[in-house]
């Protein structure tokens, strides 16, 4: 199985992986004054994939990048049972070195529930 599927495209497996569950309380959550936490939450589970890959082709950089580049995409990922629709966040591109063959980049970015 694909760790990573963007709008049915399998992305190249990924160098670091990381999913994380949150937690959205409301905004009168807070503490009272005698300190006791008094919370509302709204919604659980709110998932954010963080992810990169480390020397990748332009090829695969194209890829990995055009796989988030609108406003929202449905992603497959290892660890959850059903798509999700995400959005990215910032994505960082970094040229790492030049080889005879072409340049390779190492690309990251998180992928938020909406």
């Amino acid at each position: 199985m694909a760790l990573l599927k963007i709008n049915g495209t399998e992305l190249p497996a990924p160098t670091t992986y990381r999913v994380q569950y949150s937690d959205i309380d409301s905004s009168d959550t807070g503490r009272a004054e005698n300190g006791v936490m008094l919370r509302n939450r709204i919604r659980a589970g709110v998932v954010k994939i963080s992810v990169s890959w480390s020397k990748l082709t332009q090829t695969e950089t194209d890829l990995v990048l055009d796989a988030v580049r609108g406003v929202s995409c449905s992603v497959e990922y290892y660890g959850g049972s059903t798509a999700k629709e995400m959005y990215a966040g910032d994505r960082s591109l970094q040229l790492v070195c030049l080889e005879k063959d072409g340049a390779r980049f190492d690309v990251s970015y998180n992928l938020i529930e909406f």
